[in-house]
């Protein structure tokens, strides 16, 4: 049995996180955001093991989070 980053208890008030997804898969956090995020060169078994992981834990990626990373070069004045 697995144990998860965010104690995933099938609460729809806790997440899952992408680390949860990678210990499933087996796989790097790095992978799991190739993934999501459409990026060639992912194996076809790695990809689908991925996505079975993302299934099972009804992972969503954070949209606060993609906010944040988009905005990583920005400088303020």
């Amino acid at each position: 049995m697995i144990k998860l980053h965010t104690s995933f208890v099938n609460n729809s008030s806790i997440k899952a996180t992408v680390f949860d997804v990678a210990e499933l898969a087996g796989v790097s956090i790095k992978t799991v955001s190739r993934v999501v995020n459409g990026e060639p060169h992912v194996r076809a078994a790695t990809q689908a093991r991925v996505d079975q992981a993302i299934q099972e834990l009804h992972y969503r990626p954070s949209e606060a989070a993609r906010r944040l990373a988009s905005h990583r070069g920005i400088k303020s004045v």
